[in-house]
């Protein structure tokens, strides 16, 4: 019998929030884990989430929208979801990676529902579920596409095809223009540049040795993430990308040690030269560090010995809780065998509670520490199709050069040509420089995680509070968050569709012009459908907390795999993207249904 190592108390302000890094297709895989997870833990998932590399292909006439060399591509199982197959069990949030069905997550570059109960957060987005904020920024970063429009169109060429999953800087902007708030998480499939120096940077680079070069050049990641991240502060920061669970601690407060100082905002990037003396922050022990012994690293999962690798154990003492927090977790024995998780990461309870002070440096073996972050034990799963086939460094060579920018590329092609192959291909080929900043002693917990395949540390399962909790009978309620609709509107005069970027105002009058729109949506509200009694839909004016459902509804665009019709160069107008913008009464620019021709009156004879 499996031995249940932890219990919560729960109350209705606190969800079941599952945290999934690269999906690459396997969405029954994960979906599954979840069932055996509630099936073994007896606690119901409320809300999944899905940090990139979806792969939401309908049909094969999209693999040639997907940036994967041709021996690696697969369908994967998104595709029943979206032709009704089979439903999504539990509400999944989603944003896009570098390994994409970018032709269809462009139809939905507003963010719109993938399939049913699949909400795909869009190019760049933010949304309400009980209240809990969820901000999502697509795809990775590539500086010299970073500053172009959203020019590129089906059918994808080699160059357009790598380009069209690039962050953009006018999508950065509109983020930018978020208040801080508590009870914030944010998604991204890039890392923000300089966290590998706020966790245990010593264990990431003996499970990722190829990270080095990156990593002591201050050139992991993605610039415009860590602008964002200083500005935005949430509370949680999930990410994948780099196939590796991480852990890390960032302090926002002034005077914390951030690790290396970094100056970065989402227009201007101040880069070094990428010299290790230029981005050092003092030398010393990081405060931040999150201890993984060399045990965890060498050895794997075992199903014999079913251990959980996402499993959280808390083990509460009021004595330690110096905030005055009260105590919502319940300590239970834990056979000594259980314990003996191979791929645990011991933190300090404040990382995944809310702090009043900085968080202590922590060991996995220390004892004195009040609570354990440790992988809870996920069933094993099937891996995905393109897993199977093994990666040469001739064909990681060939795939950088012209389609790809994956992890295990780099991986396999620096094996074989040393540190020094495939440069920019994890972030900027300069260096960021950090200078700190004052967030009034706000942290954020990042935590990425690893593809999913069996042996890996993909899923992790986490309690958090909600400030407006559904009834524990219902499932969570999934609403727009109005200003991010307000700063919508207020952009989209300013989005580009040619490599011209369009010129955006400044802040101050863009602080200006959001404003007015979050005080004109609240005043005048926003237009709505609603289903009358006799199954008649009226359009009204509503202000306050809109279900996305009642806007946008999904709709089958592309005929799923098996059902006739489809082409690789086919595109789509989707009918959630026109919803979304008659709300905002903005002209739908995404793939727009073409014009009828006009008539011409015939001459007289």
């Amino acid at each position: 019998m499996l031995a249940i190592s932890f219990i919560f108390r729960h109350s209705a302000d606190v969800k079941q929030v599952a945290v999934q890094g690269c999906c690459h297709g396997s969405l029954s895989a994960i979906y599954d884990t979840i069932a055996q997870y509630t099936s073994s833990t007896s606690k119901m998932v409320d809300l999944l989430l899905l940090c990139g590399d979806f792969q939401a292909l309908r049909s094969t006439s999209d693999f040639p929208s997907l940036a994967v060399p041709d021996k690696f591509k697969a369908l994967g199982t998104f595709h029943q979801y979206y032709s009704g197959q089979k439903v999504a069990p539990v509400l999944t949030l989603v944003i896009g990676g570098n390994h994409e069905a970018s032709n269809y997550m462009w139809e939905l570059y507003h963010g719109g529902w993938l399939a049913p109960n699949i909400y795909y957060l869009g190019a760049a987005g933010s949304v309400l579920v009980d209240g809990l904020r969820i901000v999502g920024a697509s795809g990775i970063y590539k500086g010299n596409d970073y500053m172009r429009g959203h020019f590129e169109k089906v059918p994808y060429d080699r160059s357009s095809l790598r380009s069209i999953y690039h962050i953009r800087q006018y999508d950065v902007a509109k983020l930018m223009q978020l208040p801080r708030r508590d009870h914030t998480i944010f998604l991204s499939h890039d890392w923000p540049i300089t966290i590998p120096n706020h966790g245990d940077t010593d264990s990431l680079l003996r499970r990722k040795p190829f990270f080095r070069k990156e990593v002591s050049t201050n050139t992991l990641g993605s610039p415009p993430l860590l602008g964002l991240l200083k500005h935005v502060q949430p509370e949680y920061w999930f990410a994948a990308h780099l196939h590796v669970k991480f852990a890390a601690v960032y302090e926002h407060g002034e005077g914390a040690s951030n690790g290396l100082k970094v100056e970065v905002d989402a227009a201007h990037l101040t880069q070094s030269n990428g010299t290790g003396e230029a981005t050092t922050g003092g030398g010393g022990d990081n405060p931040d560090e999150i201890s993984i012994s060399d045990e965890d690293i060498e050895a794997g999962p075992s199903a014999e010995a079913h251990t959980n690798p996402d499993e959280i154990l808390i083990e509460s003492d009021n004595d330690d809780d110096e905030d005055g927090m009260e105590d919502d977790f319940e300590e239970v024995p834990v056979p000594v065998e259980t314990l003996a998780n191979p791929e645990e990461i011991a933190v300090d309870e404040d990382e995944f509670d809310f702090p009043s002070s900085k968080p202590s440096p922590v060991s996995e073996n220390a004892s004195a520490g009040p609570s354990r972050l440790r992988n809870s034990s996920v069933p094993a799963t099937s891996a995905p199709e393109q897993d199977e086939t093994e990666v040469t460094a001739e064909d990681a060579r060939k795939a950088l050069e012209e389609e790809d920018e994956s992890t295990d590329l780099l991986e396999a092609l620096r094996a074989e040509d040393g540190d020094d192959a495939g440069n920019g291909v994890l972030g900027p080929e300069v260096g960021v420089i950090d200078a700190g900043g004052s967030g009034g002693g706000r942290v954020t917990r990042f935590l990425a995680l690893d593809k999913c395949g069996p042996g890996k540390d993909f899923i992790q399962f986490l309690d958090i509070p909600v400030p407006k909790p559904s009834p524990s009978s219902q499932p969570p309620r999934l609403t727009y968050d109005p200003h991010w609709l307000a700063i919508s509107r207020a952009f989209h005069p300013y989005l580009s569709l040619e490599q011209r970027p369009s010129r955006l105002p400044t802040p101050d009058e863009l602080d200006a012009l959001v404003e007015h729109e979050v005080k004109r949506i609240k005043e005048d509200g926003l237009l709505v459908p609603t289903t009358e009694e006799d199954g008649s839909v009226k359009l009204g004016w509503e202000s306050g907390d809109i279900e996305i459902g009642r806007v946008q509804t999904f709709w089958p665009t592309a005929p799923a795999e098996g059902q006739p019709g489809g082409s690789a160069t086919a595109w789509y107008t989707n009918p959630q993207t026109e919803a979304f913008c008659g709300m905002l009464g903005i002209e739908n620019r995404i793939n727009p249904a073409p014009r009828p021709p006009k008539m011409t009156k015939k001459a007289d004879a």
